[in-house]
């Protein structure tokens, strides 16, 4: 996997217009060190071949290298890709020093990859039978080779272990970055000053004044070459990789889990379906009912101890899940509810996050990659989930203790990365003079647009001027929200929508139930059309991502929503089931596409000590009204179809993308 990882990363650099010889100009620190633990690690495969070590000293030897090469990739964790490499490699370690310099292969899963016991190598592997018991954590547990690749590819068929998919990931985002480096990206003391964000992406400290030039200059160098793409930026930008591969692994993880989930309340109850009702709805009533709270906590707290702190708890209780269901359901229900309502402040916390990680101009892209990990994952995770769970069997709770492990590695990943903190207001104002001096720079800033720009500013500093409760701090968010004429807008615009694509959700099987053709039976069917959508949501996500520098935000989401509502009223229309599938792509698509640009417009037009409750805020009101559309659009399609209720919510959808047209901060946008 880390051999794979090292040649997928050159091979996507030299595509992406990168050199080889771009590997010689990159400074790494404590360089001999480094070297010195890549050989020794390579030779000791050489030398337990060979059976030149003696197993009295097998497990030293072992841990002496896995120590020292996990402190070199952590020296060096501000470049791209080296927090993830020290970790899966610190991960491994860990196992094999468990097992007394030996890792081992879980038998169940080299079956479920087509291999046989034969496949072990014998001078470093060994084999792990039995169930999942205590015994079987005493060996290491979820760390052990257990992950099956059925690839029939040589070199890809194997069974990886957690640390392998970590180490080879890291290794590939490095690989990539020093294809494409520029002279700007890997020196320590030479980091550009755009931001201060991208400062603290490439190197631990803020610059010296006295390199600011050069680095300057390095940094146009740097646009001119592979590293003018925005995607090739964020690649080489070391916190940002860090992040999103927290993102990819934590939510691979759920996926997995999720799926296990079903099995295990089915399996405890019989099948209930009131049992997988009400897990279903743990999992998204806190996001209204936690999410406002969280979010004006989140803008109290550090976001980064807040979503290494989400994670943490996030793998104590997901670890205990496999447990309660042993005792009774209802608890299960209780630790899902929890669950949901620990990510409902991890979300916040990220997007609030994410600002202070990447420059302004990459923001945009950043919010598309975000959405891109999460998308391949639904779409890549859901099936891998399936397998995985298949395979399982009796030993279910594996895969909860595996998404545990997912959500540790996360932790890590984010706490190795440096976000700047925020400056907070000063204190010691009081409310009626924040109130006056809101109104005193709201007629100065003028008439129309500026004038509620003058005022949102005004109320930002007012939330902060004064300790205050969390109800204060929400209503402060609320008002600020109500004051930002481009935030409130969109916000009303994507309610609208949600009131479509909650219909959608709950009308879908039905719509296409009736349309599947002769040979193609409803299931089938409707998993095309879910597939369709996916690939619209997952291709709009990287070309919007892409084209981030070139589109205006505004009249995107315009665009944006006025299409979905069109695609959704000639859905409920068509007999068709092609051109359904095909309507079900530009649904994804449009999605994306006002998405991804909303998300971004409220980190750029929010206060950073406000954006953790206005973000929360937002998401409140629109998944409460998806909640709401779900449920009332099924009762209104038993009066009048199901047809009649989509094309009611498209017609007004169009409408609310249509009205943006009217708001000139949304068309200026």
């Amino acid at each position: 996997m880390p051999t794979l990882g090292i040649f997928l990363g050159l091979g996507l650099g030299l595509l992406a217009g990168g050199r080889i010889d771009n590997f010689a100009d990159v400074r790494l620190r404590y360089l001999p060190a480094l070297v010195t633990a890549v050989v020794a690690r390579f030779a000791l495969d050489g030398l337990l071949a060979a059976g030149d070590i003696p197993d009295v000293l097998r497990m030293w030897f072992v841990l002496v290298i896995y120590v020292l090469l996990t402190a070199m990739f952590l020296t060096n964790r501000s470049l791209p890709g080296m927090a993830a490499a020290a970790l899966g490699t610190a991960a491994n370690g860990i196992a094999i020093v468990a097992n007394g310099g030996w890792m081992p292969v879980w038998q169940p899963s080299l079956r479920a990859a087509g291999l046989d016991s034969t496949a072990v190598h014998s001078s470093f592997h060994t084999l792990l039978t039995g169930p999942v018991d205590t015994a079987f954590f005493a060996h290491g547990g979820p760390l052990v080779d257990i992950i099956p690749i059925p690839i029939p590819i040589p070199m890809i068929q194997s069974v990886a272990s957690f640390g392998d998919l970590l180490l080879g990931a890291g290794l590939a985002f490095f690989v990539f970055a020093a294809a494409v480096r520029s002279p700007a990206l890997y020196p320590a003391q030479l980091v550009e000053r755009i931001s201060p964000a991208s400062a603290l992406s490439y190197a631990p400290t803020y610059p010296s004044a006295g390199v600011v030039a050069e680095a300057e200059v390095a940094a146009k160098a740097a646009v001119r070459g592979p590293l003018g793409h925005p995607y090739v930026r964020l690649a080489g930008n070391g916190a940002f990789s860090a992040m999103w591969l927290s993102q990819v692994v934590s939510s691979l993880g759920d996926r997995i889990h999720q799926v296990a989930l079903v099995f295990l309340v089915a399996r405890a109850t019989d099948s209930s379906p009131l049992a997988l009702g009400l897990v279903f709805a743990a999992m998204t009533v806190p996001s209204f009912l936690v999410g406002p709270v969280a979010g004006a906590l989140v803008d109290r707290w550090d976001r980064k101890h807040v979503m290494v702190g989400s994670d943490l708890l996030r793998a104590a209780i997901v670890g205990i899940i496999p447990v309660a269901s042993g005792v009774h359901v209802g608890l299960v229900v209780a630790l899902v509810f929890l669950l949901a309502a620990v990510s409902s402040f991890f979300r916040p916390a990220r997007a609030a996050a994410l600002p202070r990680v990447v420059p302004a101009e990459d923001l945009l892209t950043a919010n598309s990659a975000m959405w891109v990990a999460d998308t391949a994952t639904d779409l890549v995770g859901y099936g891998l989930g399936g397998l995985f769970v298949a395979f399982l069997g009796s030993s279910l709770a594996l895969a909860f203790w595996l998404d545990g492990a997912s959500y540790l590695a996360s932790a890590a990943l984010v706490a190795a990365i440096a976000i700047p903190p925020f400056v907070r207001s000063g204190v010691g104002a009081r409310e009626g003079a924040g109130r006056e001096g809101a109104a005193r720079e709201s007629a100065a800033a003028g008439a129309g647009e500026s004038a509620a720009a003058g005022a949102g500013a005004a109320l930002a500093r007012e939330a902060t001027s004064v300790p205050a409760s969390i109800l204060a701090d929400l209503l402060a968010g609320w008002r600020f929200l109500r004051s930002e004429t481009v935030l409130f807008a969109t916000t009303v615009q994507a309610a609208v929508a949600e009131l479509g694509t909650g219909a959608l959700d709950a009308l879908a099987p039905l719509l296409i139930a009736s349309l599947a053709l002769a040979g193609t039976d409803a299931p089938t069917a409707y998993g095309l059309f879910e597939m369709s959508m996916g690939v619209g949501l997952l291709g709009g996500g990287i070309v919007l991502g892409g084209l981030a520098t070139r589109i205006p935000k505004g009249p995107s989401i315009i665009a944006a929503f006025t299409a979905l509502g069109v695609a959704m009223t000639a859905l409920a229309a068509t007999q068709n089931l092609p051109l359904a599938l095909i309507l079900a792509l530009a649904i994804g698509l449009a999605n994306v596409t006002f998405v991804i640009p909303s998300q971004t417009l409220f980190q750029q037009r929010t206060p950073d000590e406000m954006l953790g409750r206005v973000v929360a805020i937002r998401l409140a009101v629109v998944n409460g009204v998806l909640a709401v559309a779900m449920v009332s659009s099924g009762a209104l399609a038993q009066l009048v179809g199901f047809r009649p209720v989509i094309a009611i919510c498209g017609i007004l959808t169009a409408a609310a993308g249509l009205a943006g047209l009217l708001v000139r901060p949304i068309r200026r946008a």
